[in-house]
């Protein structure tokens, strides 16, 4: 059923193909339960493409089986690559987000309700989905051949605003149109072209295209609707004006290369890297600009959720970051998602309309994670942090000696002497908790702060330190959580 490459280790020591069994147990019961002709998946690394898995046939009139080769509309995923495309732009000054839609599209005319107050609506606002748009998938995904002309006729005309600009998140396709053409007209040529010769090319992300004509017949997976029973093929869109909400299209060995683009910007060295695209670029797509503020009962570990710039974020109180985006259109559906903290994700293409793919995606990413086969992506240790972590130590084996301690930490630290804030007393720490046997590496939380264990003869004691902001960095605030119970050798 798939196939595996790649010699990426878990966290648990295993060679991560060892680990992939579940998750094709888990995407094959969904292709069961769900009907699809065809079903396709891919776990992805910042390397790249670490294993695949199918099911069906991209279509039911020929014996061939799915692989990583094979093309899908991705539909909304498409997103992404036109937030990069206004961002490419906006880092070589071709344009500002916070530049005023009307400045790029002077045809559009903005309707105002009575209780809507009259304001600018901006590119930012455009990308983060808090534009004020009315939520539109049953009526966009049917304009994604709209002419120019036509679609320029419609901003002409007049486009109502749901929401004041700015004020919430509502899901707009139309403004990913919108961003389309503002896109073209500050490169002076096609967005599709732009995301090409910037991302599609350099990615080596060649089976990706909006023009569908473009793709082998043998490697394109027709879009299917059930129908009363009945499998049915779904007219092909044609690339038009909407293009640039959902027109892409791709395969899944095409698409781990942008998701291990994006992993590799959460690390000083990524192993994937295009010399124009910034990692801070890809990490701006991946915050909360517009959060999504309704309640979710059905995910209750999510900490937070919301839209970036053509991508979704959430934070789980397991997972940490999951970025990614769904796609839909007659004929397909699509998910791709992934870890920041963990540096793994997942894609999946199917070739049944609208196939809902989130739920299944989540929980093989929660698989890997529950059961230890990835790890935290650990951050590397800044030097002002090691000298803290090394003068702390010291403090402790020797308490009536703090001349390390003074030199590393700031004057306001031995001014803090509320209870709930009083530096630690080391003298009373080494009295309980008896001499040190062996103490943890440092777990960084960022280059100014970090945490370690430091195992005693009667217990443990986690540190917490947090250097502050000027130059030299110092320690500002020490935290100590105290295990006093003995592990066996006291």
């Amino acid at each position: 059923m798939g196939t595996s490459k790649g010699q990426a280790v878990s966290s648990t020591g295993l060679r991560l193909s060892q680990c992939f069994d579940p998750i094709d147990e888990l995407f094959s019961s969904f292709f069961e339960v769900h009907r699809v002709p065809g079903l396709v998946w891919g776990v992805v690394d910042q390397s790249g493409l670490l294993h695949v898995g199918s099911r069906g046939v991209p279509d039911p009139s020929r014996p061939d089986r799915l692989t990583e080769h094979h093309v899908f509309r991705i539909a909304s995923m498409t997103k992404s690559f036109t937030a990069m495309c206004i961002l490419l732009l906006r880092d070589r000054a071709k344009l500002s987000l916070d530049d005023p839609v009307q400045q790029w599209l002077p045809e559009l005319k903005v309707r105002y309700r009575p209780h809507i107050e009259p304001s600018t609506l901006t590119i930012a606002q455009l990308l983060s989905m808090s534009s004020g748009l009315v939520e539109d998938d049953p009526w966009a995904d049917r304009q994604l051949a709209m002419p120019e002309s036509d679609f320029t006729a419609l901003l002409a005309t007049g486009i109502g605003l749901d929401l004041p600009p700015g004020s919430g998140f509502e899901y707009s396709n139309l403004g990913y149109a919108m961003l389309g053409l503002i896109a073209k007209r500050a490169a002076g040529h096609d967005l599709n072209v732009l995301a090409i010769e910037q991302i599609l090319q350099p990615l080596q992300m060649h089976a990706s295209t909006w023009n569908l004509q473009d793709v082998d017949a043998t490697l394109l997976a027709t879009g299917y609707r059930l129908n009363q029973g009945n499998w049915e093929i779904e007219a092909l869109l044609d690339h038009g004006a909407f293009g640039a909400m959902g027109g892409l299209a791709s395969s899944i060995k095409d698409l781990a290369q942008w998701v291990a683009l994006h992993l590799g910007a959460w690390h000083q060295e990524p192993r994937l890297s295009v010399p124009w695209i910034k990692r801070s670029s890809l990490r701006e797509m991946a915050q909360i600009h517009t959060a999504i503020s309704r309640p979710n009962t059905t995910h209750p570990d999510l900490t937070a959720q919301g839209y970036g710039y053509g991508l979704t974020i959430a934070h789980h109180r397991l997972l940490g970051r999951i970025v990614g985006h769904s796609g839909g259109l007659p004929g397909y559906g699509s998910r791709m998602e992934w870890l920041t903290d963990y540096d793994i994700g997942l894609v999946t293409l199917a070739n049944r309309t609208y196939t809902a793919l989130s739920d299944v995606v989540r929980q093989g990413l929660t698989h890997l994670v529950e059961t230890g086969l990835v790890g935290v992506t650990p951050l590397p240790v800044s030097e002002e942090l090691r000298r803290v972590y090394e003068a702390i130590i010291a403090t402790y084996q020797n308490p009536q000696n703090q001349a390390a301690l003074r030199e590393v930490a700031l004057p306001s630290y031995f001014l803090d002497c509320d209870d709930d804030r009083r530096p630690p007393d080391f003298g009373t720490l080494r009295s309980t908790h008896g001499r040190l046997i062996s103490t943890d590496p440092i777990s960084a939380q960022g280059s100014l702060r970090g945490f370690w264990t430091m195992h005693c003869a009667r217990g443990a004691l986690t540190m917490h330190a947090m250097l502050g902001p000027g130059v030299p960095h110092k320690l500002q605030f020490l935290g100590v959580a105290s295990e006093p119970t003995a592990p066996g050798n006291r």
